[in-house]
């Protein structure tokens, strides 16, 4: 068994919080686990297996800024690409960020950075990593030198570019310039004022509510009125786009309730972004996102109630797989609202972001258990796990959840990776992502 050193440090506080420590049940799981899992140091030829024939591939991550995650998902998308024919990676990202990046990728229009700067602020700052960026660089090197072409996807709805405003007008000027006053007015006073996504979304939740409900009518007439008149699918998607993000903020998120129905309906367009990109281009994709969105099963019932992976499984059944990430201890950034980091913790290379970390997982945790398998790195198929080791996948238990915020052991959520996850891709040690400056 790996990290005896590390291990035998932890056995002692361990055993007093469960004495069930290195009980026969446990030792019995790794063994399975030690029988199925795959190291990720050698080729990723079993990971492809695991995929099959899938359509969509969503990738999870354990927090929003860890650098593993980011360089696991290029690693995974590359195979993808070359292997078994994916052309689309799709990130937790708002469309229009998705428009721009996409942009850039195929026809090397702006500057990835300037990109990062204008639209991946407030919830998507840790996005805005030099571990993301290397992703986005590679596939502009990649179209450069193939004739088959790569393409980025933002499948989110929180920030309403200009782009998307510019494009559905400039359609409608050219092809219906009949109907541009009308939909000069339905999109009056709908632009953001502010580039950051952020201090955007804190803007528009503070417009009265009448206002946003009224907002959201507007933009879902744009779109409608597109669709009778047999727009264009991508302005029409573009349109659609649009109507997402003012119908997500037009729910009373001043409520627990309304707060519910915002998440249940913003991983409800996740699935429906996703679906629509697959069925219209044909492209196959890789889905990037926070584990609790890519999950087939709720593990965050206050913030992801309905989480797309649950939805796309629904839509797409064995076209869909996903994988779901977990870490025994490292580092992450995470972002505060105002003043200095909290106590003991670092700051990172950017206001009001601070660099966290977590020791080794405590014995009653799912990373405990995945930690003691004989490789350091490794990828399991939970589906053809040994009944042990499926039975302890099936139980729900602590696990990581981070996101974007500071993290502690009580903010821990009880997930069942094997009714949250095809796959699960597990690292023993971590490191924050390297903000951009």
């Amino acid at each position: 068994m790996k990290k005896t050193a590390i291990l035998a440090l932890g056995l002692a506080l361990a055993t007093i919080t469960s004495p069930a420590l290195a009980d026969t049940g446990n030792a019995k799981v790794v063994a399975a686990l030690d029988t199925v899992a795959k190291p990720l140091t050698r080729d990723l030829d079993a990971f492809g297996a695991m995929v099959g024939n899938a359509q969509v591939v969503g990738v999870g991550e354990a927090t929003h800024s860890t650098a593993e995650f980011y360089t696991l998902n290029q690693r995974l998308f590359r195979y993808l690409v070359t292997e078994k024919g994916f052309t689309t990676f799709a990130r937790e990202l708002s469309w229009s960020t998705g428009v721009r990046l996409n942009d850039y990728v195929l026809h090397g229009e702006g500057d990835p950075r300037a990109i990062f700067r204008d639209e991946v602020k407030g919830p998507y700052d840790l996005f805005d990593n030099q571990e993301f960026l290397n992703l986005v660089q590679w596939m502009r090197a990649y179209n450069t030198t193939h004739p088959r072409k790569v393409q980025f996807m933002g499948a989110d709805l929180l920030y309403p570019g200009d782009l998307l405003f510019d494009k559905v007008l400039g359609y409608v000027k050219q092809r219906q310039p009949d109907l541009l006053d009308e939909f000069t007015k339905l999109y009056d006073g709908l632009r953001p004022t502010t580039k950051n996504a952020g201090e955007y979304m804190g803007m528009a939740l503070a417009v009265p509510l009448k206002t946003r409900q009224d907002n959201a009518e507007r933009a879902t007439r744009a779109l409608k009125l597109l669709q009778k008149h047999g727009a264009d699918r991508w302005v029409v998607q573009h349109a659609r786009a649009l109507s997402q993000t003012f119908t997500d903020f037009a729910f009373d998120q001043a409520t627990a309730q309304g707060r519910r129905q915002a998440a249940v309906y913003r991983d409800t367009v996740l699935a429906d972004n996703i679906a629509w990109w697959n069925r219209t281009t044909g492209d196959k994709i890789q889905m990037s996102g926070l584990n609790a969105h890519l999950s087939y099963t709720p593990i965050d019932t206050t913030y992801v109630p309905a989480p797309m992976g649950g939805v796309l499984h629904k839509r797409l059944g064995d076209r869909f797989v996903t994988v779901g990430t977990t870490f025994d201890q490292g580092g992450y950034n995470f972002t505060i609202d105002k003043g200095d980091c909290p106590d003991g913790i670092k700051p990172a290379e950017r206001p009001l972001t601070c660099k966290g970390s977590v020791e080794a997982a405590p014995a009653d945790y799912n990373e405990y258990v995945l930690d003691q398998v004989r490789y350091r790195d490794y990828i399991l198929d939970t589906r053809t796990a040994p009944r042990p080791a499926k039975q302890w996948l099936a139980q729900a238990r602590p696990t990581r959840v981070i996101g974007g915020g500071f993290w502690s052991p009580d903010q821990a959520f009880h997930a069942s990776l094997g009714r949250s996850f095809d796959v699960v891709i597990h690292f023993h040690q971590v490191k924050a992502a390297h903000l951009l400056p």
